[in-house]
């Protein structure tokens, strides 16, 4: 299922955010020093799945720094992105390319996204399509909806460094794959920008994915 998310060239790989231990990483470890155990267990988890893809790709393990943003340093000539939630831990890797230029991932445990986030969530053209479906389908509808948003966010931002507010993006869904749809013009990009991702169900997670490349990234910039 996972493989499925990128384009060829993208490692994947997993791991269980409960059980990840000290890097030995300097530069990594300094910035979860004064963390919970549950935070550190997590990060510490995602730089291992990062540098399992890492290897898969061909490239030695290193340590992952943090920047300012709090977004990971990847290595020159790499781009990635991971997400975990409280049992899971994906990583995704890839060298840089055209083809390649950002990618994003998101994990989500698949259950209702409670009604009193989804004015925050969605949105008014969202809320209107969510009020058309089934009662039973809008709160899964509106997971799906927050994932999507959060993966095509972190493939945005190493492109263009910009902070996202939800109504930022519009999401249209076309069977496992979407849309997120640019709501304002941002450094680099116009709105109506459309960033194509897809969704599958893993473990009881609902996982997003959106890879940006060149001719994409071309077509929504700003002249």
């Amino acid at each position: 299922m996972l493989w499925a998310l990128f384009p060829d060239g993208v490692q994947i790989a997993a791991g269980d955010p409960r059980g990840g231990k000290p890097t030995g990483y300097a530069d990594e470890e300094i910035h979860v020093a004064n963390a919970v155990p549950s935070r550190r267990s997590e990060f510490f988890a995602g730089r291992a799945c990062a540098r399992k893809a890492m290897q898969d790709l061909g490239f030695r393990p290193t340590a992952i720094g943090v920047s300012p943003d709090r977004s990971p340093i990847w290595p020159r000539g790499l781009t990635g992105t991971i997400s975990h939630c409280k049992t899971v831990c994906l990583a995704a890797v890839a060298r840089q390319t055209d083809d390649i230029l950002s990618i994003g991932l998101d994990i989500e445990p698949d259950s209702p996204l409670h009604e009193n986030m989804w004015d925050t969530i969605c949105t008014s053209n969202e809320r209107k399509w969510l009020a058309r479906l089934p009662s039973s389908q809008r709160a899964r509808q509106a997971l799906r909806m927050f994932t999507a948003k959060e993966s095509a966010y972190k493939a945005q931002y190493p492109l263009t460094q910009e902070f996202f507010e939800f109504e930022d993006l519009e999401i249209e869904f076309d069977g496992h794959d979407f849309f997120a749809v640019l709501q304002r013009n941002v450094p680099g990009l116009a709105k109506g920008t459309e960033f194509r991702g897809r969704q599958v169900i893993y473990n009881g997670h609902v996982v997003s994915a959106v890879c940006v490349d060149s001719d994409q990234f071309k077509k929504g910039a700003v002249l």
